[in-house]
C-alpha cells in the first residue's frame, strides 16, 4: 500500500490533509451544528479559496481526486462534471452548491483532500490522467455516449490512434479449442497491424493478448487493454506478467481510480470501452449469459459490427457466440474473416484499412469471400438482453468521408468509363489501379450495395472491401453504411 492510500483511510486514491498542512489549518471550516454555522462554515472555506489556500492546481488534479472520493462511482461522475470543468466542480462541491450532490454526499470529503496531492500520487505510480478535454484522451472515447469522465492509462495510449482495432473477448472458462482460436487471431491480427483491444482476464482475454506479443515481425500493432481494477491492481495475479507485457508495448486503461479492487459490478462497465474502443468486436467463446455478451451488447448499441467464433453445439463455452450467431453476427471461420470485416468497417473513415493486400490474406485457400454476409448485426440487443429491431447509429460510424479540398480534387481519368447507369468519371490528379476502375464502374449515383458491387464485379468480398475503401479516400466515391455512390 502506497503512502497516499495509508493516509487515505477507508478509500484508496484520496489524499487526506495532515495536521501540518497549513492549507488545511486555513481552509478547513469548524464543524458546527446549525444552519448559521453552516453559512459561516461556507463563507470561511469560501474566502479561503479567494486567498488561493486550497485551490487545487489543476483540471487533471481535481478530475483524479474526484474519480477517487469515497462512494464516487462512473455515473456519479459523469453527472458531477457534465457542463462544468473538474476545478469549478471541485469547488461547487466543497461549497456545498454543486447541483449533482444536492445531500452533499461529498463536501466533506472534498475538503479533506488535496487533490495536487493526489495527482502527484497518480504521478508517482507511472499513471497518466486523461480528460475528455484532453489532447491525449483516446479520439474514439471522446464522442462515445459512454465516455469515461475520467479516464487512467499505463503504457503509452497514443497507439488507439490512426490504427484499425479489433476486440477479441470472450469466457475465462474458455475450452482448447477457444484458447488456441484467440492466440492466433490475436498474433494474426497484431502481424497485420491491427491492435488487438481486450480485457487481460484470464481464458479468451489473455489468450489474444498473448498472441498479439508473440507475433514474429519487428512491428507488430500494440496491444491495447482496458481493465476493472486500479491500475495498481494487477488482477488476476497469474496474468502480472502479461500486464507488465501489455503496458510496456502498448498501454492498459482503466475507469478505477489507485486501489480499487475486483467488484463483480465494474467488469460489465469497462466492456462498453472496449467496444467503444474497437472498430469490430469479435467473441471466440461465450457461455450463455456471459460477460463477453455485455461487450456485444455495448458494440451493438454503437453500430459496431459484431462477430462471433462458431463451435461445437455440444459444448457450453460456445453456447453464446452460437447464439450470436443466430442473432445474425457475422461468423468468424479464420484471421481472413476478421479482416475483412474491419476493411468494410472502415470504408469511408479518414484512416487507413488494415493490411489486406498481404499475401496471407488473399492466398489463403483460394476461397472466394463473395457471399453477402453482413459485417454488422442484424439485429441489436437492449440494455435487458432483449432484441431489437433496429440499433441506433453511432455518429462516428457513420460519418462521410468528405475532404476539404474535394472541390480542387475533381479527379480525370483518360481512360474515362462509364458506370451502369452510363455516367462518365472523370478523374485528375489521382491514379487508380485496376480493380479500383472496375469497382467504379460497377457503382452508380444513387447507393449501391456492397451485394450489387459483388454480383458486377465477381471480385471476392475481401478484393472488393479494399477497392471500396481505396476509393473512398481518394475522395472519388461517397459512402455510407454499407453502401458507396458515385459522385
Amino acid at each position: 500500500m502506497t503512502d497516499f492510500q495509508t493516509k487515505a483511510g477507508t478509500h484508496p486514491g484520496t489524499v487526506v490533509r495532515t495536521q501540518t498542512d497549513t492549507r488545511t489549518q486555513t481552509g478547513s471550516p469548524p464543524k458546527t451544528g446549525t444552519r448559521a454555522g453552516e453559512h459561516r462554515s461556507n463563507q470561511a472555506f469560501n474566502q479561503a479559496m479567494e486567498h488561493g489556500g486550497v485551490r487545487p492546481g489543476s483540471d487533471l488534479a481535481c478530475g483524479a481526486a474526484l474519480a477517487g472520493l469515497p462512494g464516487m462511482t462512473p455515473v456519479r461522475l459523469a453527472k458531477i462534471l457534465a457542463d462544468v470543468d473538474p476545478i469549478r466542480a471541485w469547488e461547487a462541491l466543497a461549497s456545498g452548491r454543486h447541483a449533482g450532490d444536492e445531500q452533499r454526499r461529498f463536501m466533506s470529503a472534498v475538503r479533506d483532500t488535496d487533490p495536487d496531492a493526489v495527482l502527484a500520487a497518480y504521478g508517482g505510480a507511472g499513471v497518466c490522467v486523461h480528460l475528455p478535454s484532453s489532447s491525449d484522451y483516446p479520439a474514439a472515447l471522446r464522442s462515445d455516449p459512454g465516455a469515461p469522465a475520467v479516464l487512467f492509462s499505463r503504457g503509452t495510449p497514443s497507439v488507439v490512434e490512426g490504427r484499425p482495432c479489433v476486440a477479441i473477448v470472450g469466457t475465462r472458462s474458455s475450452t482448447a479449442y477457444g484458447l488456441q482460436t484467440a492466440s492466433e487471431l490475436g498474433r494474426g491480427l497484431a502481424s497485420a497491424g491491427v491492435v488487438v483491444v481486450s480485457g487481460l482476464a484470464l481464458g479468451i482475454d489473455g489468450a489474444a493478448h498473448t498472441g498479439a506479443l508473440r507475433t514474429e515481425r519487428d512491428d507488430p500493432a500494440p496491444p491495447v487493454a482496458v481493465v476493472g481494477t486500479g491500475l495498481d491492481v494487477l488482477y488476476p495475479k497469474s496474468n502480472a506478467l502479461l500486464w507488465r507485457e501489455v503496458e510496456s508495448h502498448g498501454v492498459v486503461f482503466s475507469e478505477a481510480p489507485l486501489g480499487t479492487t475486483p467488484r463483480a459490478r465494474v467488469f460489465p462497465a469497462r466492456n462498453r470501452i472496449i467496444a467503444a474502443l474497437s472498430d469490430v468486436v469479435v467473441v471466440v467463446e461465450c457461455h450463455l449469459g456471459g460477460g463477453a455478451l455485455y461487450t456485444a451488447e455495448a458494440a451493438a448499441r454503437r453500430s459496431i459490427p459484431v462477430c462471433a467464433v462458431p463451435g461445437s453445439v455440444r459444448s457450453p463455452a460456445s453456447a453464446g457466440t452460437n447464439g450470436l450467431l443466430v442473432d445474425g453476427c457475422t461468423p468468424v471461420r479464420d484471421l481472413d474473416d476478421v479482416l475483412t470485416a474491419v476493411a468494410l468497417s472502415r470504408c469511408g473513415k479518414d484512416a487507413p484499412a488494415p493490411a489486406i493486400q498481404s499475401s496471407t490474406f488473399f492466398a489463403a485457400k483460394g476461397r472466394d469471400r463473395s457471399s453477402s454476409r453482413s459485417t454488422s448485426t442484424r439485429s441489436g440487443t437492449s440494455e435487458t438482453g432483449s432484441r431489437s429491431g433496429q440499433v441506433p447509429a453511432r455518429s462516428r460510424r457513420d460519418e462521410h468521408h468528405r475532404p476539404s479540398d474535394l472541390s480542387q480534387r475533381r479527379i480525370h481519368d483518360t481512360h474515362s468509363t462509364s458506370g451502369p447507369a452510363g455516367v462518365q468519371q472523370s478523374f485528375d490528379h489521382v491514379e487508380l489501379c485496376d480493380d479500383e476502375r472496375t469497382v467504379l464502374a460497377a457503382l452508380e449515383p444513387s447507393p449501391t450495395t456492397m451485394d450489387s458491387i459483388l454480383r458486377r464485379t465477381g471480385f471476392s468480398l475481401a478484393r472488393a472491401a479494399a477497392a471500396c475503401d481505396a476509393l473512398t479516400r481518394t475522395g472519388a466515391v461517397d459512402a455510407g453504411p454499407g453502401w458507396w455512390a458515385t459522385r
